[in-house]
């Protein structure tokens, strides 16, 4: 019995989401239908090169029925805005890291995907590179002294 290929809208065109948007379709389980950022120029390019719908909007793609999940790339300080609306859209949000900058929105985030029964997933795609698991040693072995606060980019 073949499966049908999850129908995606992804938010967000930076660099990232080409690369997931790669996967998707190296994958054969996801089919990006629709695509949406503020730089027209932006969306224009990644529709053309994924074959899908530029959106108007970001609730244009919400209100698309046809629409199964967001794959939800944007900058970090718009996850608990964009992942809500998905969520009472009753759209499944595949979220980028990280899942939100405070404690508070990341609950939010995931009381509102429970409340609405979609599923949350989240990419850490990263975290088992070396430099990162450098890193974690190094703190782990004190080398830092007591972390307080840590950015990194």
């Amino acid at each position: 019995m073949a499966v049908e290929p999850l129908k995606v809208g992804c938010i967000g065109m930076g660099w990232w989401s080409d690369v997931l948007a790669d996967s998707m379709v190296r994958s054969g389980k996801m089919r990006i239908v629709a695509c949406y950022t503020r730089s027209t120029q932006k969306r224009e390019a990644f529709a053309a090169k994924y074959g899908c719908r530029a959106a108007p909007s970001y609730e244009a793609m919400l209100d698309d029925r046809n629409i199964e999940a967001i794959v939800n790339t944007t900058p970090n300080n718009v996850p608990l805005e964009t992942t809500r609306a998905a969520a009472e859209a009753g759209k499944h949000v595949f979220l980028d890291k990280p899942i939100a900058t405070t404690i508070a929105d990341a609950r939010d985030i995931t009381a509102a995907c429970r409340k609405a029964g979609v599923v949350l997933a989240l990419g850490y795609q990263r975290r088992r590179e070396n430099h990162f698991r450098w890193i974690r040693r190094q703190i782990d072995d004190g080398k830092f002294g007591k972390m307080v606060n840590a950015e990194s980019n």
